[in-house]
């Protein structure tokens, strides 16, 4: 998913993560080259929860705001959408 804010372009990237044992998304500023992270929310398998890492000062709350919004519905197992307990 790719989209343009504030004259900047984004892209959302969704990842497996073996070693942490679950799935990121990651909101990457295109705008340069080498690409940059910005923030990832990630999933995790062991407890079901959903966390989000800055990776930079001062990110815009609309781009904290849609990395959530599609992590919730990208991220956990169509079974646990809504944060039921897994164990």
């Amino acid at each position: 998913m790719s989209f343009e804010h504030l004259g900047r372009h984004y892209a959302i990237y969704m990842q497996s993560d073996v070693h942490r044992d679950g799935m990121a998304l990651e909101l990457m500023d295109e705008t340069n080259h080498p690409h940059t992270l910005v923030l990832e929310v990630f999933y995790s398998d062991a407890d079901g929860t959903l966390t989000l890492t800055a990776h930079r000062e001062a990110v815009p709350l609309e781009l904290v705001e849609m990395a959530a919004s599609q992590a919730r519905i990208r991220l956990p197992p169509a079974d646990n959408r809504f944060g039921l307990s897994t164990g």
